[in-house]
């Protein structure tokens, strides 16, 4: 029961224009940048809707969501028209053609409501109106795949599938895709900065996708960017926001809060993370995401306690099990090898079946520092990159102030050592397993090596907002 969220609903819903639509003034006859921020905002606001209904089945929310729906189907024949995506082309931005594409996930969730086929035809054609043009907004255009994507599930057509997986190789191999697992706020050319939302959609799209195929490269791409990019981007106040990215395009500093926008997506990217850690298809359960989380099914309840940040460990309580069955331990690339004990008795990693309530089960991931180079295929001096298990590592200026010369970017790391700190004062976010040190050449003082701490760039998250430095200048004879 949520009061206050029953009041808000309805006094929102008492705001609807007779057409359907929410917010000023709408200009049915020339569209103006005001008219897609308030497309935008009534996309984002059909989707709350519908969402709202599958919870509380209120009659007079689905009226107001097919009011609103109905909006979307008139003026359909104008939006979604090749004229209309050249007038709002990738330099209108945040008003660009993705407020028009971005109705799909609303759309979707309506017909699934509803069963009128109105609503699902008008999110295919939009769906088929999607573009990732050079300079536009991310968020919106990740919106429109991840809206896609829910036709599949819905419909079972696989045309929107392969539709999004295409989208999705598109992304990766673009260049856009950042060290840390994210994506920048806007498609190169103008990658400038990361954004709280895109970083948020791109992980829930790469959970949806492994939920519907299976496939382990949407998972590790989650993953990745949950360790990292996820943490990174988070203030140590909670709230999401905005980094900018160097001149390498890796992010450097966080800086700008979005409460309006990234903080939002944030709340809604955390539920979908929980509801991912386990798995489970029939007697088959399978714990995917070496996180805090828990199964709740008839047949199944277990508990995860994640200590991979701290000694690489995971402890699973099972609390029933009378559907008899098996748990199997995903094996990341991360990880050298997976060791696991079931009641203090080694067992094999694969599968463990016969499982009874109260047994505990003790995962142990053995990882261990990892350098990575960038080819420098366009031209570019090849750069290094540090890891740790499922952590990219950093030199940050809230503990290495002396490093952060004018020409840093150009210092040389010699050899990075491991140096797990597992006996400093717990911090909720520290990852002092990852902890490392580096002896490096500085660009500007060749003759004076010095040494810096490496710390996971997930502790960015509990700390005040500090500049990164993440890849290097190669380590000499690499």
């Amino acid at each position: 029961s949520f009061p206050m969220l029953d009041s808000v609903v309805s006094q929102v819903i008492a705001l609807q224009h007779q057409e359907g639509y929410f917010g000023g003034g709408f200009h049915f006859d020339a569209p103006d940048d005001n008219d897609m921020a308030l497309l935008w905002g009534n996309g984002r606001l059909l989707v709350g809707l519908m969402e709202y209904y599958e919870f509380a089945k209120r009659k007079d929310v689905l009226l107001s969501a097919c009011k609103l729906g109905d909006f979307l189907d008139r003026i359909g024949p104008q939006f979604n028209s090749s004229q209309m995506a050249t007038d709002f082309d990738a330099a209108h931005f945040a008003t660009s053609y993705i407020c028009w594409t971005q109705q799909i996930e609303g759309l979707a969730r309506l017909y699934k409501a509803t069963g009128d086929a109105k609503y699902l035809n008008l999110g295919a054609a939009i769906s088929g109106r999607m573009e990732r043009r050079p300079g536009d907004h991310v968020h919106g255009y990740l919106c429109s795949l991840r809206g896609t994507l829910e036709l599949y599930e819905i419909t079972g057509n696989k045309l929107f599938l392969a539709r999004v997986e295409t989208a999705w190789g598109d992304i990766t191999h673009s260049g856009d895709l950042l060290i840390t697992g994210g994506v920048p706020e806007a498609w190169s050319p103008k990658k400038l900065r990361t954004e709280g939302c895109a970083e948020c959609d791109w992980t829930r799209l790469n959970l949806s996708l492994w939920k519907v195929t299976g496939e382990g490269k949407y998972l590790d791409a989650a993953e990745k960017a949950i360790f990292n990019e996820l943490a990174m981007n988070q203030f140590s106040t909670g709230d999401f926001g905005h980094a900018v990215l160097n001149e390498n395009g890796t992010p450097e500093t966080v800086m700008v809060r979005a409460w309006w926008c990234c903080t939002f997506h944030g709340l809604r990217v955390f539920p979908d993370i929980g509801r991912s850690v386990f798995r489970q298809k029939g007697s088959e359960v399978f714990y995917d995401l070496p996180l805090d989380g828990k199964i709740e099914s008839p047949g199944f309840s277990a508990r995860a306690e994640s200590r991979l940040a701290r000694d690489g460990s995971i402890r699973l309580l099972i609390a029933n099990n009378s559907s008899n069955c098996s748990l199997t331990m995903r094996h990341p690339h991360w990880a050298q090898d997976v060791s696991i004990e079931v009641n203090g008795k080694r067992a094999e990693p694969s599968c463990l079946a016969n499982l009874k309530a109260a047994d505990v089960i003790m995962v142990k991931y053995r990882m261990k520092l990892s350098q990575s180079v960038t080819d420098g295929s366009d031209g570019s001096i090849g750069r290094l990159s540090v890891h740790y298990g499922p952590w990219l590592l950093g030199v940050s200026s809230a503990n290495n102030r002396e490093y952060f010369n004018e020409l840093e970017a150009s210092n040389a790391l010699l050899h990075v050592t491991s140096k797990p700190n597992i006996e400093e004062v717990p911090s909720l976010f520290g990852v002092p397993i990852a902890a490392a040190v580096a002896d490096y050449v500085p660009a500007e003082f060749p003759e004076q090596p010095a040494q810096a701490e490496f710390r996971a760039v997930a502790e960015q998250t509990s700390t005040r907002s500090s500049r990164w430095q993440m890849t290097f200048a190669p380590m000499s004879g690499l």
